[in-house]
């Protein structure tokens, strides 16, 4: 790790088959284990790259994050067949720029306004967050079998916790067009 106070996991090419979790007792940056092809890893002061090679049948693999210090998630392209154990991390960003499918993650307790962004075209996404911690929640159009806590829904949609605006630690969610059996929930 070195001197590195925050880091930034970045999947060049998108991700997929993959668990993400986080150790706070590990002495390193990032741990992972791949079966198969083996993606191409780099790592730049606090950012660790991860370059899926082409493939039909991209490795399964697992991702531990070292939890003592903050961390963002760039996944440039989509994501799919995720399961993300984030509950000790210190979350800064999350962002996947094109689809999902197919993700299910525990979301830490933000120390701020935690903004997650995920591309049009998501498809059986849970996120799970913390009891007590607010979202805000906008999801394009074309969206269906939607349920934000008690909120069930389809089509263009605006939602947020009652206590939203007062909170300083929270969740601000987006959503492009086309999100289907998306549960958002504590």
């Amino acid at each position: 790790m070195g001197a590195v106070e925050a880091g930034q996991l970045v999947f060049a090419h998108g991700a997929a088959h993959l668990t993400l979790r986080v150790d706070d007792s590990m002495e390193d940056l990032y741990k992972a284990r791949f079966e198969g092809k083996v993606p191409e890893v780099r790592v730049e002061r606090g950012t660790v790259t991860v370059k899926y090679h082409l493939s039909l049948h991209p490795p399964r693999g697992e991702i531990t994050l070292n939890g003592r210090i903050p961390w963002s998630i760039d996944v440039r392209a989509g994501m799919s067949d995720v399961v993300a154990y984030l509950g000790n991390l210190e979350l800064w960003s999350w962002e996947i720029s094109a689809g999902a499918s197919r993700i299910e993650a525990t979301l830490p307790r933000p120390k701020a306004t935690v903004r997650i962004r995920i591309g049009a075209g998501a498809s059986h996404v849970q996120l799970i967050r913390p009891v007590g911690v607010p979202v805000r929640v906008h999801v394009g159009a074309g969206a269906s079998n939607l349920a934000i806590d008690q909120f069930r829904g389809s089509g263009n949609i605006d939602w947020q916790s009652p206590d939203y605006d007062q909170a300083e630690s929270r969740y601000d969610i987006e959503i492009g067009a086309g999100a289907s059996n998306l549960t958002i929930r504590t």
